[in-house]
């Protein structure tokens, strides 16, 4: 049983915590703020037992927004030292609080540990990323930010070529971006080099990124996605609808007594550039993979839209994956029943 809520609001420098007691959510709370830093994380520990009555760590419960980087130092702390932290998303504790006026770090902790009282039956254990699924996608992320580099070169070399013919002086400078651009592609090639190196490493990861890259479509970087921000399929428990919300591709419909009634439509709460990269994918899925090709074709057939067409059948793509993984089986044409 549960008998305090610690709600973290983390910043770059600092983060707020707010102790609430259970059965006492309209009292204040006692807050402090500390530095985001292991001795910061030293001092928080010896507060919360200062206030806690030294409780055990079975009667804390601590959550806090997911931050990405600035909630990494002491989630991981708090995780290895044996607590319950409960990263949520800063969306979804938004939302929870119904109307509301003001803001300020503090105030905001306590909406997080008043959050986790109330919805502390849909806590999840934040687990310290495996170091090699870490390593992955921050060489995934440099890829993306090289390939947008890349790509922001081209587009101003191509803007700059009527100035350039007129004006014979800027003529060395831009010279120049052509063996920027060439470090910027032997980077890119050395980083997905290192990534399959990586996925090579571990049994686990080899076995799903063959089973990925079995079916037409999908190569090294859309199976790396998957790998990544999935963790392996087990962050969403092999759950294709989950996965495929998360991608932005999973349709969704409104209807409310005889006035509201809005055919389904996708989500714009997804990863984009996921789903960017998935729409690459199933492109060429629609031209030489059989079942994803003859269902294009059928739906095409039924006069439905392109676009339609496309999201449905990246949607279709990744049930058909996560199907593929779960069942450990690679990709076969003539099974489409069986695998989907």
């Amino acid at each position: 049983m549960i008998k305090f809520f610690i709600g973290i609001d983390f910043s770059k420098k600092t983060f707020d915590a707010t102790i609430i007691e259970r059965n006492k959510l309209d009292d204040k709370g006692i807050h402090c703020t500390f530095t985001n830093s292991l001795s910061g994380m030293k001092r928080f520990l010896s507060w919360v037992a200062g206030h806690t009555y030294m409780a055990t760590s079975d009667d804390l419960l601590f959550c806090a927004e997911d931050t990405g980087l600035y909630s990494r130092v002491i989630s991981d702390a708090l995780s290895e030292s044996g607590y319950f932290i409960w990263l949520e998303s800063a969306l979804r504790i938004k939302r929870s609080l119904g109307i509301s006026r003001g803001k300020n770090d503090k105030k905001d902790s306590r909406d997080i540990a008043v959050y986790a009282s109330r919805y502390q039956d849909k806590a999840t254990r934040y687990v310290v990323p495996d170091e090699r699924l870490e390593a992955i996608k921050a060489l995934f992320m440099r890829r993306r930010f090289l390939k947008e580099q890349l790509r922001a070169l081209k587009c101003r070399n191509k803007e700059m070529q009527p100035i350039l013919k007129r004006n014979k002086l800027l003529g060395k400078s831009f010279r120049s971006d052509d063996r920027l651009g060439e470090a910027y592609r032997k980077e890119i090639t050395s980083i997905e080099k290192e990534i399959r190196e990586l996925i090579n490493s571990s049994k686990e990861l080899k076995q799903t990124f063959l089973i990925l890259t079995s079916m037409k479509g999908i190569a090294l970087v859309n199976a790396t996605a998957l790998i990544v921000y999935t963790a392996n399929f087990k962050k969403f428990d092999y759950d294709a609808r989950r996965i495929a919300s998360f991608w932005g591709v999973a349709p969704f419909g409104q209807a409310s007594g005889t006035s509201l009634h809005v055919t389904p439509h996708v989500s714009h709460y997804a990863d984009k550039y996921l789903k960017s990269l998935l729409t690459e994918a199933v492109l060429c899925a629609m031209k030489f993979c059989p079942i994803i090709k003859s269902y294009a074709e059928k739906l095409l057939a039924r006069g439905k839209h392109p676009n339609i067409v496309k999201n449905n059948a990246k949607n279709k793509m990744l049930h058909i994956l996560v199907a593929m993984v779960r069942d450990g089986k690679v990709f076969q044409d003539t099974n489409e029943r069986k695998i989907a």
